[in-house]
């Protein structure tokens, strides 16, 4: 599992994100929009992913049980990967979803994915590249994930207008971002990348289950959708 960064804030008013910052994705040339058939998918996530909740964290993420000893950043980010492998499974055409240990001895190449705040260096594999996992398994798809954050972002003032009874509901919103590369592992060629971003207005006190698994249910589907991979409707 990738290591956390976390910043759990309570009563410091930091600046957030800046604002929403649009989701970017690239659909390799010659890649025709289809359904996918009898495939499966390994989860990789290249570095550590960020944790930061403006709020009472345990409070928000009380529906997982986590172990007292587990500290909540990380009850957090394992909430996080095991909704998105339930997502991938029910949201996208596969046949199995599994995560899988990071590596670094990729030879990869850098495309540059540009929002209207920000630059972000996405690592794409060199083409002809094929992955094989633990015990042989080699499956048709690979989705390397890097530069993750959850949580919520929120302006610089919740705090103050907080303080002074103003109302605060629509200044946290909980967001999942990161970058991603989608590989094609039985073609050896990328199929997507890019940057995705999902956020969700939080209007009770703290983040509820049904805000976090809205939030990752758009998430999964917002990566997946320029493919034509999500499931189909029977």
């Amino acid at each position: 599992m990738a290591a956390i960064a976390a910043v759990i804030v309570t009563s410091l008013a930091l600046t957030g994100c800046g604002g929403a910052k649009p989701t970017k994705i690239v659909v390799a040339p010659g890649h025709k929009k289809q359904f996918i058939i009898d495939a499966d998918m390994a989860v990789m996530v290249l570095d550590t992913p960020i944790v930061v909740y403006f709020g009472d964290l345990k409070k928000s993420i009380s529906f997982t049980n986590p172990p007292e000893d587990l500290p909540t950043e990380i009850a957090l980010w394992n909430y996080f990967t095991d909704g998105f492998i339930r997502d991938a499974a029910r949201e996208v055409d596969l046949t199995n979803v599994f995560m899988v240990d990071a590596r670094h001895d990729l030879r990869i190449t850098r495309e540059v994915v540009r929002t209207s705040e920000e630059d972000i260096t996405v690592q794409v594999p060199e083409l002809g590249t094929r992955f094989t996992f633990d015990d042989g398994v080699t499956p048709a798809l690979v989705l390397f994930m890097c530069q993750i954050r959850v949580g919520t972002e929120t302006n610089p003032y919740f705090l103050e207008r907080a303080e002074v009874g103003l109302n605060v509901a629509v200044s946290r919103r909980l967001v999942y971002i990161g970058s991603f590369v989608l590989w094609d592992n039985r073609e050896f060629k990328p199929i997507s990348y890019g940057r995705v971003k999902t956020t969700l207005p939080i209007i009770r006190e703290e983040a509820t289950e049904a805000n976090w698994n809205e939030a990752m249910r758009n998430f999964v589907r917002t990566i997946f959708e320029p493919t034509g991979f999500l499931r189909r409707k029977r």
